[in-house]
C-alpha cells in the first residue's frame, strides 16, 4: 500500500469512527449515559420525559450536537489536509491535521485524528531544516 491509500486509509476511518459521543458519561444532574447516542435521540428523551430529567435530556442534546458539528469539522479539516498534501503543502496540511485532532481533545484524549496525523508524517517527515528553525 502506498503512502496514499495508507493516508485515506486512515482518513476514511477516522471519519467513520468519531461522529459523536462514543464515549461513557455522567453528563447533566441526572448522570447520564450518552455513549452511542445521537443529538436527535436526545432530544426525543427530552419529549418523552417531564422536568428535570427533560431538561438534563434537553441539555444533552445541544452539547450533542457541538460534539457532532465538531467531529464532522474534524473529518472535513483531515479532508483539507488530505487535499493540501495531494499539492505538496505540507505545512498547511500539519496544520490542518493539528486542528483536528485539537477539536478532538476538546472532548477526551484523542485517539481518532492522531492516528491519522501519524500515518501522515511517516510518509512526510518535517525536514530537519523546519524542525530546527526554532533554535
Amino acid at each position: 500500500m502506498n503512502d496514499r491509500e495508507a493516508f485515506q486509509d486512515a482518513l476514511h476511518h477516522a471519519k467513520s469512527t468519531w461522529v459523536g459521543c462514543q464515549w461513557w458519561t455522567q453528563f447533566g444532574s441526572a448522570g447520564l449515559n450518552l455513549a452511542g447516542l445521537r443529538s436527535r435521540q436526545a432530544a426525543l428523551a427530552a419529549k418523552a420525559t417531564r422536568g428535570e430529567e427533560s431538561q438534563c435530556w434537553c441539555e444533552a442534546a445541544i452539547w450533542l450536537i457541538q460534539i457532532e458539528r465538531d467531529a464532522a469539522l474534524a473529518a472535513e479539516l483531515a479532508q483539507q489536509a488530505f487535499r493540501a498534501a495531494e499539492l505538496g503543502n505540507n505545512e498547511t496540511a500539519r496544520q490542518l491535521l493539528n486542528d483536528a485532532v485539537e477539536l478532538e481533545r476538546k472532548y477526551r484524549e484523542p485517539t481518532v485524528y492522531p492516528h491519522v496525523q501519524q500515518i501522515y508524517q511517516l510518509a512526510n517527515p518535517v525536514p530537519e531544516s523546519l524542525s530546527l528553525r526554532g533554535n
